[in-house]
């Protein structure tokens, strides 16, 4: 669907609707996927769906319909859905009227090998790390993923936004009898992405995993590499909500304005990063603004909705529209040769929420956990699980490396971080 298409459709349900305020958001999306387990592809899917989202309201009433089917009737009869449920709905006290037009920087998120992409063309990449695999007797399992997305958004005040975007990402565990491994790799230009390098990392990392010894819980050092960096910031960033905090609902209550984290620590959401692009604008078509979220350790800012700061006299933000932290010079080879005892830690997997208003989760270690004695890499870890808030984690950070894509929309480094609490063990 091109531009044209998209504003043609989106007008179309507007000239439809009576109702005071109408907003059209409408997502088109081409997903594509090649799993492989046991050194051979399992299974190949592909999806193509595009969904209509009608928003009605008259004052603060609000109905909403959503289809998948656009031709004339069927967007009619969505609006006329929408407009009913607007007249029946309690009044929305949050609700505030569409956005006025708005100009969109241009984000370059598109290439066209990776909306293109074929079966065979996955099955080449898959082909080199199962190939890898082999080579090394080792099992492999993972998927590549071509994905290709479109977004419209237009309301009754003459407002329209439009955006595409593409997104490769390989996925690659190795497996050996009592070890595994795992990277992946994430980019918008599937030629950007290297099956080897991916491969040979898994591999690597799965080999040195190999007859793992259990250590004792309790406070280490530790390595902490990109994705397990990524996963602490992600569920740190779903609690930032400023009403969250404004009410005494969250970790961030009366936070705002003080240190949170080392001063090394800039955390920042910027759409038109060139090595993390996200969409121009939100659902409701306000554009997405670079935001510093926490500068040099000091929280500047929480997430705040167009409501809450317009109440809050406060600036608008919306949620991250991506997550960028910033690093440092150092390789990962590096930050390991900086510890004299600890853990490199490949990622973390089963987190959940311990404690909200302490931002205290708790999660397993996943393929492979080393131990670090006198700056090296001396044997594996048997997996072990921690007790840790982020915010604790920040204020702990000693030093950061090279940041690096993880899958979705983060670019962050690996970070060493200090008394990172593992409460328990296991036996594999």
């Amino acid at each position: 669907m091109n531009e044209k298409e998209a504003r043609e459709i989106c007008e179309k349900a507007i000239a439809f609707s009576e109702a005071e305020h109408v907003q059209v958001n409408l997502y088109g999306s081409r997903e594509a996927s090649t799993r492989y387990a046991n050194n051979e592809i399992t299974q190949n899917v592909a999806r193509a769906q595009t969904t209509l989202r009608v928003l009605c309201a008259y004052g603060n009433k609000v109905g909403r319909c959503s289809t998948n089917r656009l031709d004339t009737d069927s967007i009619r009869e969505a609006v006329k859905r929408a407009e009913e449920m607007a007249r029946v709905a309690e009044p929305d006290t949050e609700f505030l009227p569409p956005p006025e037009p708005a100009v969109y920087r241009p984000i370059q998120a598109y290439a066209d090998g990776t909306a293109h992409a074929t079966p065979e063309d996955r099955a080449r990449v898959v082909r080199q790390v199962i190939d890898e695999a082999k080579s090394r007797a080792l099992k492999t399992a993972g998927s590549f993923a071509t994905n290709s997305s479109v977004v419209a958004v237009a309301n009754n005040r003459g407002l329209f936004g439009f955006h595409i975007a593409t997104q490769a990402s390989l996925i690659c565990t190795m497996m050996a009898e009592d070890s595994s491994g795992w990277a992946e790799q994430t980019h918008e230009d599937v030629n950007a992405i290297s099956p080897e390098a991916v491969a040979r990392r898994a591999a690597d990392k799965a080999e040195a995993a190999r007859h793992p010894q259990e250590v004792p819980p309790g406070d280490y050092t530790v390595v902490l590499e990109p994705a397990a960096v990524a996963e602490l910031l992600a569920y740190m960033a779903w609690s930032m909500d400023a009403k969250a905090a404004d009410e005494g609902r969250s970790a961030f209550t009366g936070k705002e304005g003080t240190a949170v984290g080392n001063s090394l620590v800039t955390l920042q959401s910027l759409p038109a990063h060139p090595e993390c692009p996200a969409e121009p604008f939100f659902d409701d078509g306000m554009p997405t603004p670079d935001v510093t979220w926490i500068e040099r350790g000091v929280l500047k800012t929480l997430v705040y909705s167009r409501f809450w700061a317009q109440k809050q006299g406060k600036a608008f933000t919306g949620p991250p529209s991506n997550l960028i932290l910033q690093g440092g010079t150092h390789s990962l080879d590096e930050l390991v040769a900086q510890v004299e005892d600890g853990l490199l830690i490949t990622r973390f997997w089963y987190i959940r929420f311990v404690d909200p208003m302490q931002l205290l989760l708790t999660g397993m270690t996943r393929d492979g956990v080393y131990r670090i004695e006198k700056g090296k890499v001396t044997h594996a870890v048997k997996n072990l699980r921690f007790n840790e808030s982020p915010l604790v984690v920040l204020q702990n950070v000693q030093l950061l490396g090279v940041p690096q894509r993880v899958e979705g929309r983060l670019l962050v480094p690996p970070v060493v971080v200090n008394n990172f609490t593992f409460s328990s063990t296991t036996t594999f």
